[in-house]
């Protein structure tokens, strides 16, 4: 099952264009998890795009865990929305949710390419600091990514939303209801939930 819908949503608010901004809104289902719907915001004049992953089913707050170890480990499937946390454990890698994150349908691989571009944007800027040291452990890092991609070295990838909104979906997967404790750690990224119990007094 998949469908997409445009939505006008009137002027944009980056640049102001009159009636430019659209939303296309994916709906699909993923097998083992549900129905989803990826959108994206899109503005016909500046460019402006933001997009973001929701699950049409309620789900608990969880974490999901993949330990891969071989190739075929790389096409576990990410889905992430906005409020999900991404860790790579062994390579120190954290992605948060912050006022600018997007959600996104993708697999391990795609994700690891993601830490992988965002490194060597990390390396440059530290080329121009002179900062050898910086420098020594992103190639670290880098090549401990080849490593995974070549199925030469392990990586435990987990995702936690607090929102249930983000999986990891494969053979090999676990996955666990998230305490209290661990969801009042998380970054909540764009989402602000309104919670009685923080009433100010």
């Amino acid at each position: 099952m998949s469908d997409i819908h445009e939505v006008r949503l009137g002027d944009c608010p980056i640049c102001g264009g009159k009636n430019t901004l659209k939303a296309l809104n994916y709906l699909h289902e993923i097998p083992y998890f549900g129905k989803v719907m990826e959108s994206t915001i899109i503005c016909e004049k500046c460019g402006y795009r933001n997009a973001d992953v929701m699950l049409l089913e309620e789900k608990e707050p969880k974490m999901y865990t993949v330990k891969v170890e071989e190739e075929k480990d790389l096409f576990t499937r990410v889905v992430r929305s906005k409020s999900g946390t991404i860790e790579l454990e062994e390579i120190g890698i954290k992605i948060e949710p912050g006022p600018a994150s997007q959600g996104f349908v993708t697999n391990v691989e795609g994700v690891l390419e993601r830490a992988r571009e965002t490194l060597l944007m990390a390396k440059n800027f530290k080329k121009e600091e002179n900062d050898e040291e910086s420098i020594k452990k992103i190639e670290e890092i880098l090549n401990y990514i080849e490593g995974v991609k070549e199925g030469k070295k392990p990586l435990t990838v987990r995702i936690m939303d607090p929102f249930g909104n983000s999986a990891l979906i494969g053979e090999k997967v676990k996955s666990r209801v998230l305490t209290k404790e661990e969801v009042a750690k998380l970054s909540k990224g764009p989402y602000v939930v309104y919670d009685p119990s923080e009433e100010v007094k």
